[in-house]
């Protein structure tokens, strides 16, 4: 197997172009699909959008520097150019583009719910480009019918504020939808099966997640508040109630679960590069070790002689051996392990990371209703149920005499809730996970890369450009301004 090389390119270069392609943000589909239904394109654009936020190789950098994964020591390094995970940020836009058909079809007040919905995604789409590029074509993108072939960038502060004043919109059709309104049947809205009352609490909780993103800003405040405060009385997403795709993954090749297909071909063999290519992180394993977390066992395997252990990113002194670290956990017929089976739903916002934004949000004072303790202990309980484990093992585990843990014995809520949220979304929600520590530098003790020919002594804060906007939407790219990977913080990064 040919070793990668690690490669960290902390400028952005622009080269110009006039070139133009096929299917980029920028370009015009000649098969747009604006003459298709709406319940045809929603169930289409979820698995879709799941998809790209579940395939762990869009976004495996987040697991790789903050501690969570390594590489097997069949491989050396870890690259990250332009060219690198731009597959993510074109599927989201082309998706975006799909989702605005349904918003063009959806004319008929009784189509609200269909209009809501895909206004929702489209939201949930935009916060995502934003919190890993910045600026990104906004106002301009999805209008290719109006002939805008190269859409400008728009300010990410601007787009946050835009975005949240979408989904108030998509909330309020909902709420206020006719009696007559179309109904989406299960088929089409493979995520709530039709239960708009869960899409309104959807829409509101990644607002709320929004918000506190922002939360480190100086001045901010009462914009938080205020903005939560217009649908407080929606609520949030609770216990048994996740955001999950499930467009009724088969056993088969390109119609499993794509974590699991990631690793796994449809007769149970494992995929070339696959498990054998991710192993556990040295950081968590030793948290996970310490506090006797019984998820251990369930996010990795444990090995021959029966323990569970990882390597840093990059780590020359010595690595361990393939057979003395951990892979990803797997175990056939339990849905809870990380990776799963190939027909796992597939997460866009779990309960548990809905529970720990609301806990936090409620231990900096902007939601009241009930306490940083009970929902913190409720997001704990949901990500074990989640992990195949049971609620009375988390009651017992979060009864320990460790800080860590147990949230009265905890100094610093907040460090104790994002810490938790860490461990619980690994393997869930990568970008979630490197948005926190952007923001609040939490947890504090991870060993990003041991490599010696690193670039950068800590992660990067965004990601470059792709190649192709750089290629095929160059002006409006120079216009951005120079980008530096390690430097040029989201507009929310306060540290």
């Amino acid at each position: 197997m040919n070793k990668k090389i690690l490669t960290l390119l902390v400028s952005l270069v622009i080269l110009g172009s006039s070139c133009s392609d096929f299917l980029g943000v920028d370009e015009k589909n000649p098969n747009n699909a604006s003459a298709v239904a709406p319940r045809l394109l929603l169930p289409a654009a979820l698995k879709n959008v799941a998809n790209t936020m579940n395939l762990p190789r869009r976004f495996e950098f987040v697991y790789l520097w903050h501690g969570l994964w390594s590489i097997s020591s069949g491989y050396s390094q870890y690259r990250l150019l332009n060219s690198d995970y731009q597959n993510a940020f074109n599927e989201m836009y082309t998706y975006g583009q799909n989702l605005t058909e349904i918003e063009k079809a959806a004319t008929d007040p009784k189509d609200c719910y269909y209009l809501a919905s895909a206004m929702i995604l489209k939201a949930y789409i935009m916060q995502n480009l934003v919190d890993v590029w910045g600026d990104v074509p906004y106002s301009e993108a999805f209008r290719t019918n109006d002939g805008i072939l190269k859409p400008k960038y728009d300010k990410q502060k601007d787009i946050y504020e835009d975005v949240v004043l979408k989904l108030d919109a998509a909330i309020k059709l909902i709420q206020n939808a006719p009696a007559t309104a179309n109904t989406i049947a299960a088929t089409s809205d493979i995520m709530y099966g039709g239960n708009m009352a869960l899409w309104a609490k959807f829409a509101n909780t990644i607002k709320l997640r929004m918000l506190v993103h922002q939360s480190g800003m100086s001045g901010r405040d009462t914009y938080i508040k205020n903005a939560i405060a217009t649908t407080a009385s929606v609520g949030y997403l609770q216990a048994g109630e996740s955001a999950l795709v499930n467009p009724g993954y088969l056993q088969s090749s390109g119609q499993m679960n794509p974590f699991y297909e990631t690793y796994y071909k449809a007769d149970g063999t494992s995929q070339s590069d696959g498990i054998t290519y991710h192993n556990a992180g040295r950081d968590i394993c030793d948290f996970l070790n310490a506090t006797a977390d019984p998820r251990i066992g369930h996010y990795f395997m444990a090995t021959a002689s029966g323990a569970f252990a990882g390597n840093y990113l990059g780590q020359a002194a010595p690595p361990l051996t393939a057979a003395n670290t951990s892979k990803l956990g797997y175990l056939a017929g339990n849905k809870g392990y990380m990776i799963g089976t190939f027909d796992k739903s597939a997460p866009l916002l779990t309960d548990f990371e809905s529970l720990f934004v609301q806990a936090e949000a409620t231990e900096r004072g902007f939601i009241t209703g009930s306490t940083g303790k009970a929902l913190y202990n409720a997001a704990m309980t949901q990500s074990f149920l989640y992990n195949g484990l049971t609620s009375a093992a988390a009651t017992t585990f979060l009864a320990t005499d460790k800080p860590t843990v147990n949230y009265d014995l905890a100094s610093n809520k907040i460090t104790l809730i994002i810490t938790q949220k860490w461990v619980s979304l690994n393997g869930v929600a990568p970008v979630e996970i490197w948005t926190d520590y952007r923001r609040t530098g939490i947890p504090n003790n991870l060993h990003f890369s041991d490599d010696v020919n690193k670039q950068n002594a800590t992660p990067p804060v965004r990601l470059l450009y792709p190649q192709r906007e750089i290629d095929y939407n160059n002006d409006n790219v120079v216009a951005v301004g120079a980008i530096n990977a390690f430097t040029s913080k989201i507009f929310w990064q306060n540290r």
